[in-house]
C-alpha cells in the first residue's frame, strides 16, 4: 500500500510539472537518412515549456560533418484522455543554433497533430540547408498551456531542451523528445549514418 501511495505521489508531481509516465508500444524507426535521439519506446509525455525542442550535431551521427540538407522533420504526440489538449495545433520549426538555444530560423510551418502517430513537414526540393548544429523544436505558443504533449523516451542523452520565453532553455531531465529529423549530406549522395543515438541508447 505504501508502495502504490508513493507511486502515485511521484507520477502526481510529474504531473505537476507537465509531464506524466506512459507505457506504450514501440515506435518504429525509420531508415538511414533519419537523425533521431530517442530509442523509440515512449515512455513519457510533456507539455512542459511553450517551445520542446531536439538540438541536432550531425557530428554525432558523422564525425566531421558541419552541415546537413534537411528534407523531412517528424513529431510524435499523445493525447492523454486526463489531460485534454485545448487545440491540436502547433508550429514544427526549424532553427540553426548549438547547445546554447536556437539562434536563426530555417522555417515554421503550422502542423495538426494526431495521436500517437508520426506528424512533420516534407520540405521543397532542395530541402533546407542547416548547419552542423540545428533544432527540430515544437512551438505550441497557440496553446494555453502547452499543447499538444509530446512523447519522450526515459534515457536522457542532453539533447532535449524547452523554454517558456525563448530565452532560457532547460533540459528535459526524463529523456529525449520524438522529434526526428531526415537529412543528407548536401552536394552527395551519401546517406547519414543509420547508427543513431536512439539505436545506440537501445543497445547500451
Amino acid at each position: 500500500m505504501k508502495k502504490a501511495i508513493a507511486i502515485l505521489a511521484v507520477l502526481s508531481l510529474a504531473a505537476f510539472a507537465g509531464q506524466i509516465a506512459v507505457d506504450l508500444d514501440p515506435v518504429a524507426g525509420n531508415d538511414a537518412d533519419w537523425l533521431q535521439y530517442d530509442d523509440g519506446t515512449a515512455q513519457w509525455l510533456t507539455w512542459g515549456g511553450m517551445y520542446r525542442g531536439v538540438w541536432f550535431n550531425t557530428e554525432d551521427f558523422i564525425p566531421g560533418e558541419t552541415s546537413a540538407g534537411i528534407e523531412e522533420s517528424e513529431f510524435w504526440f499523445f493525447h492523454h484522455s486526463s489531460y485534454p489538449w485545448d487545440t491540436s495545433d502547433f508550429y514544427a520549426e526549424i532553427w540553426n543554433g548549438d547547445a546554447m538555444m536556437p539562434t536563426v530560423q530555417l522555417d515554421q510551418t503550422m502542423v495538426t497533430a494526431t495521436h500517437y502517430a508520426p506528424v512533420g513537414v516534407v520540405y521543397a526540393a532542395p530541402g533546407l540547408s542547416a548547419e552542423g548544429n540545428f533544432w527540430g523544436l515544437a512551438n505550441t505558443e497557440m496553446s494555453a498551456g502547452g499543447w499538444p504533449a509530446i512523447l519522450g523516451d526515459a534515457a536522457p542523452v542532453g539533447h532535449s531542451f524547452n523554454s517558456d520565453d525563448f530565452i532560457v532553455w532547460e533540459p528535459w531531465a526524463y529523456g529525449d523528445y520524438f522529434v526526428r529529423i531526415s537529412a543528407v549530406i548536401p552536394d552527395t549522395t551519401l546517406a547519414l549514418d543509420n547508427t543513431t543515438w536512439g539505436s545506440l541508447k537501445v543497445a547500451f
